[in-house]
């Protein structure tokens, strides 16, 4: 086989992050492999049904807490679990039953995936790092997964636990921001008067439609800059060394609140900058 025809195989993946809240999922086989999906699924916070005659230790005491339902049964064609599920893991040690199982996933036109068989998977499991809000994911279409475990431990040790309440402070930030420059916006809108109805010859009508525009795209460019200038701020750090208190954060929320601007920001940035241990 030609280099040029071993490259035409790869298939492009389209990397998606699914909602699976309260979703019906099922893992077929109770293995250690299909302990570690039902782990994934779980952590999604999805509706996981785990069909084998037998479980590892750790299934057991999921099913026993009610977390995970298991049926206790070999897979077989025609599982209402299967057909209701909106993801399917085939994660049995016989390789037949996997295909077989991937083969009736298909055709009732499911998402499935078989570890021993991502070539034949309707979608891939990447490696994956979560902070929070913020998850990092890693796949390398089923080429290495070794590779992918060494980058997942690269970021692991990059993107620590700080990142956690960090993007939970950007979140509450961005919140802020976003208020009070609508309402400055009003307040500004109302410092103009009423906007008067088009004259009959339409000689004293209403604001041209290009320059409203234009002032709402300004203020959307000037919050841009407002959230990009709080990208620089060196909070990770600060909350990795523990100097982000409860009460200096209450004081970080009300400058934002205070002067909701690239200047104000700017300002901040100095403040944090001042906190950092090197600085003290």
């Amino acid at each position: 086989m030609s280099e040029r025809s071993h490259r035409a195989e790869v298939r492009p993946l389209y990397p998606v992050m699914l909602d699976l809240t309260g979703e019906p999922c099922v893992v077929i086989g109770g293995g250690r492999v299909g302990e570690r999906k039902a782990a994934g699924l779980l952590a999604a916070g999805a509706d996981v049904t785990v069909v084998s005659p037998r479980l590892t230790p750790r299934l057991s005491a999921l099913a026993a807490e009610g977390r995970i339902r298991a049926l206790l049964r070999p897979y077989a064609p025609g599982l209402a679990a299967l057909a209701e599920a909106r993801l399917v893991f085939a994660a049995t040690d016989d390789a037949a039953v996997n295909k077989a199982v991937l083969a009736e996933a298909r055709k009732l036109g499911k998402l499935a995936n078989a570890a021993d068989a991502p070539e034949a998977s309707g979608f891939h499991v990447p490696a994956v790092v979560r902070r929070g809000r913020l998850t990092l994911a890693v796949a390398t279409a089923g080429a290495s997964p070794a590779v992918a475990a060494k980058l997942k431990r690269q970021l692991e040790a990059a993107y620590g636990e700080e990142y956690a309440p960090y993007l939970e402070l950007l979140h509450e930030l961005r919140g802020v921001v976003q208020q009070r420059a609508a309402g400055a916006a009003r307040s500004a809108d109302g410092a103009h008067g009423a906007v008067p109805a088009p004259a009959a010859d339409g000689a004293h009508g209403a604001v041209p439609a290009p320059a409203a525009d234009a002032s709402h795209g300004a203020r959307g460019a000037a919050r841009a800059d407002i959230f990009r200038a709080m990208l620089d701020w060196p909070l990770p750090e600060l909350l990795r060394a523990g100097r982000l208190t409860p009460e200096r954060r209450a004081q970080l929320v009300d400058m934002a609140a205070a002067e909701p601007t690239a200047e104000g920001m700017g300002r901040i940035a100095r403040w944090l900058n001042s906190l950092l241990p090197d600085n003290q």
